[in-house]
């Protein structure tokens, strides 16, 4: 009988929540390793406290596959020192502890799933295809963080079929990007940064939920893939395209770089920073998206 159990560390997030409920949908039997013990009374919650190097497995101990997504939002709050600090090591204390619970057979499965981010490109003004075959050189924090997170799921356990994803902008209809645009219709308004000119690669929860699935069933699969729809967008014409399919009247308007940065302070570089970034590798490993165009991806969230 096929092994349907599907293990996800950091299930609480808003891309946990909706893989779950899709997996769930499509068949799977999953499972979510939580600190919080009161969920864990339910069936389909596993303790853990990675920091206190804590496990409790009770008869789950082997998985089709374990999928990383954990780590602190990087957008929620303004990088100070200790707040840096807090998005490295949320990302890799856990999968660090992930590793010694493959290396002790307390945990086993026959895929891991890690996540990175395109943000490892850094700021590429030239509009070059942004490729998993680069080799950047991290001199941001953003770029030093997704290096690291790599680096971390790299030093899992070689028997193990590995894939990590770099994710770009995620878009749904609660939660993700537009959670920072949606409360500025409300005064008629979308903005857009580094003059309309910064490249945005985006991708809808629901075709990345479906790459997840696609690399569990996708056996040949290995290695780094780009997590990004088909078409990335300048800013400019990304707030085109919300305010259009938003079906509200209003105007779109250029914020400032200077007050971008006054506002956010290094994570500025989130909202200024371009990255075209290639889905390529992904598309020949026989994936395709459901939402290839902007345009067509608002108006699919707006209909939920």
């Amino acid at each position: 009988m096929e092994n349907k159990k599907v293990l996800i560390a950091g299930g609480s997030g808003f891309i946990g929540k909706n893989l779950y409920i899709f997996l769930k949908k499509s068949g799977y039997e999953v499972y979510i390793l939580s600190r919080n013990k009161q969920l864990c009374q339910r069936p389909d919650f596993i303790y853990w406290n990675p920091a206190q190097k804590e496990y409790h497995p009770g008869q789950h101990r082997y998985f089709e596959a374990v999928i990383n997504l954990c780590g602190e939002n990087i957008a929620h709050k303004k990088w100070t020192k200790s707040r840096k600090n807090l998005l490295i090591t949320s990302r890799i204390q856990p999968t660090e502890f992930l590793g010694e619970l493959f290396d002790s057979k307390q945990l086993e499965c026959n895929t891991y799933i890690g996540t990175s981010a395109i943000g490892i490109y850094g700021n590429r003004r030239d509009s070059a295809l942004c490729k998993e075959t680069d080799k950047p050189d991290p001199k941001t924090f953003l770029m030093q963080c997704c290096k690291q997170w790599e680096e971390a799921h790299s030093c899992l356990s070689a028997s193990t079929r590995k894939v990590i994803f770099r994710i770009g902008l995620v878009l749904a209809s609660q939660g993700g990007l537009l959670e920072q645009y949606r409360p500025l219709l409300s005064m008629r308004m979308v903005p857009y940064f580094g003059s309309g000119h910064p490249m945005m690669s985006w991708i809808t929860v629901t075709d990345l939920c479906r790459i997840f699935r696609f690399a569990i069933e996708n056996k040949t699969m290995e290695g780094i893939y780009n997590a990004v729809s088909d078409n990335p967008v300048n800013s400019r014409d990304f707030a085109k395209a919300f305010l259009k399919t938003s079906g509200k009247k209003g105007l779109i308007r250029s914020v400032p770089d200077f007050a971008v940065k006054f506002m956010l302070g290094e994570m500025s570089a989130l909202a200024l920073e371009s990255q075209n970034v290639s889905n390529e590798k992904l598309k020949k490993a026989g994936f395709r998206f459901n939402s290839k165009e902007i345009h067509e991806a608002f108006r699919s969230l707006t209909e939920k």
